[in-house]
């Protein structure tokens, strides 16, 4: 199987600064974060949950 590549944001545009994700199963379910202009300089993991309560927050009216 093919590792899914990292994605970013379609609302980012050229030059920006913005980060990129993946969904992995390895070390559990969650997901990868790094730094576009950055990508080799390592990534941030977050289990599904928190990842999940993150966007939550995100999408939040408040």
């Amino acid at each position: 199987m093919i590792a899914p590549e990292f994605r970013k944001s379609s609302l980012s545009g050229a030059g920006q600064n913005c980060v990129e994700a993946k969904r992995v199963r390895d070390p559990g379910p969650g997901v990868r974060v790094r730094d576009s202009q950055h990508p080799c300089e390592g990534h941030l993991f977050f289990p599904a949950p928190e990842w999940e309560a993150f966007l939550s927050g995100l999408r939040s009216p408040e």
